[in-house]
């Protein structure tokens, strides 16, 4: 292959960056990944990843490290509970008393109870930005992209045949030709800036920090969320982490290292005690702008993660929306390289992902109204407290947070159709049709164990194999695997909308492209050879 072109160039090498590079290669596209910074950066970001998010990593085979990840922060939180007891073995302290992983919360309302949320149990992890980089990192070289740091895009131009951009690079200045460009290069994105488009919303009205903090005094604050009269407060939130919010407006000197004695003395004034700081560790700034760009891609070239939608770090949304913004572009790319795409099948990203990110903005500007230190924002937050305690409120907060009410139009009425599924439990069927008894099914398996190939998977649930082939999709049969449900929990209602169906086509990033129903083989309004055609190609 020629070192000055790839099927695709990824500008930026975060989360998002590198798992769309991931899943290029994991398509079949030659990728570079050109990142300015020289390490992987160190500051406090998001510390959680969200179920949609998870579900996606675990379909490309990252599920045990992921788990490995979240032990530890459960070690480390256990070693935080007992300093702040002081016990000295951690193994003495009760997990009851063990404050671990994400917070069910809303505006730092902490009263979200994802058990009571009809479906399946979608749960988050207490992944933490700064390793999920590193897992992802890995990931992509392991499929064979080509991460080059320290470069830095300077310019590019398109044609009707590809992108050539300009790099700066230690070597000196290069032009590197490919055939699609994304930016995943954040919000101060050289992609979006040098393509021109808007980047629409609100300004900055406050200033947060956070960081890993050691006290003089390991119980002198309450763990978890506070507000008080100058702001917000968020102390332990599975390891020793602050998060501090002060609506005094944006920072002055917002591109200044923070130091420990800003750290300090915006803990004292957000939680009123006099704490002391031994020691601080990747400390941040942060602000409520919340903008999206106007367009997601022109021409050749894409935009993705924070370079299409910024807003404030609440509940870690906007690492988890960028991660799908990933998943949801890299196999319509790959599709495209491939000389396989379907007409509009690029387009369909743009549609299916801004909503996403407007969805993210609205979201996280609420939450910033309601941690607003005055009278009147008390009051609303009183009622907002009292209404998160009705079933209906806290599924939609819950959903809403989580994105899992999400649904892309398909234009199909079919409740599964449009959403992404949950990692269902399956046994594969060896022969017979539905009725067989449980000894002619064979292997457990589920949807992420079924999907790490990247490419779409017909799920077969009657044993009789529905209409319609494609190459670029994987035929199973299978059942699904009810053993251990509860019959009456919330859990098993997902199961009863899998087994009502007679298949389902899911594309590679966990949709739902086309469900069949009992007697009919499709579902009202599409076909499964029109749902093939438009998601795959012709060759059917």
């Amino acid at each position: 292959m020629d070192d000055c072109f790839f099927d695709v160039v990824v500008v930026g090498g975060g989360p998002v960056g590198l798992l769309l590079a991931a899943e290029l290669r994991t398509a079949g596209s030659s990728v570079l990944l050109v990142e300015r910074r020289s390490e992987v950066d160190t500051t406090v970001k998001a510390g959680v990843l969200g179920p949609l998010a998870v579900e996606a990593l675990e379909r490309r085979g990252l599920r045990g490290q992921l788990a490995e990840v979240e032990q530890e922060r459960f070690r480390q939180a256990m070693r935080t509970a007992a300093a702040a007891a002081g016990v000295s073995d951690p193994d003495l302290l009760p997990k009851s008393a063990v404050r671990f992983g994400p917070t069910n919360h809303f505006a730092g309302l902490e009263y979200l109870e994802p058990a009571r949320v009809k479906g399946s149990q979608r749960r988050r992890m207490a992944v933490d930005q700064r390793a999920l980089e590193l897992i992802l990192a890995d990931h992509a070289r392991r499929l064979g992209a080509d991460i080059r740091r320290e470069h830095d895009l300077t310019g590019l131009r398109q044609d009707d045949d590809g992108v050539t951009a300009s790099v700066r690079s230690p070597g000196g200045q290069m032009e590197i030709r490919c055939a699609f460009l994304v930016g995943c290069d954040g919000g101060h994105s050289s992609v979006r800036k040098l393509l021109g488009i808007d980047f629409v919303g609100t300004g900055a009205t406050l200033t947060g920090r956070q960081a890993v903090v050691e006290l003089a005094d390991p119980a002198a604050l309450r763990l978890g969320w506070h507000r008080t009269d100058q702001g917000m407060l968020a102390y332990g939130l599975g390891v020793n982490r602050v998060f501090t919010v002060e609506f005094t407006g944006p920072p002055a000197a917002k591109d200044e290292p923070v130091t420990l004695a800003e750290m300090q003395d915006s803990m004292r004034r957000t939680s009123g005690v006099d704490v002391e700081l031994l020691s601080v560790k990747a400390p941040t700034r942060f602000t409520d702008n919340a903008r999206q760009a106007a367009e997601y891609r022109r021409g050749r070239v894409f935009l993705a993660g924070d370079a299409a939608h910024v807003h404030p770090p609440f509940g870690a949304q906007g690492l988890n929306v960028g991660l799908l913004d990933a998943v949801n572009l890299g196999w319509k790319l790959g599709a495209a390289v491939a000389d396989w795409a379907p007409d509009g099948l690029l387009d369909s990203y743009a549609a299916e992902r801004h909503p996403a990110g407007r969805r993210l903005m609205d979201s996280t500007r609420a939450q910033t109204a309601l941690m607003r230190p005055d009278a009147q924002t008390g009051a609303l937050r009183d009622l907002f407290a009292h209404l998160m305690r009705f079933d209906d409120v806290n599924e939609h907060l819950w959903n809403l947070l989580t994105g899992l009410d999400e649904r892309y139009d398909l234009g199909d009425e079919h409740p599964l159709v449009g959403t992404l599924c949950p990692n269902w439990k399956l046994l594969l069927r060896e022969s017979g049709p539905r009725e067989t008894g449980p000894e002619e099914t064979g292997l457990a398996t589920d949807v992420a164990e079924l999907m790490r190939g990247g490419r779409g998977l017909l799920l077969d649930l009657t044993g009789a194999p529905p209409v319609g082939w494609s190459q670029h999709v994987d035929t199973v049969r299978v059942v699904p695997d009810t053993s251990g449900l509860d019959v009456g929990g919330t859990e098993a209602a997902s199961y009863a909308e899998l087994q009502a169906a007679t298949a389902l086509l899911l594309r590679p990033d966990g949709c739902v492209a086309w469900a069949g129903t009992p007697g009919h083989g499709s579902s009202p309004q599409v076909s499964l050879l029109d749902a093939l055609r438009r998601w795959f190609g012709a060759t059917v």
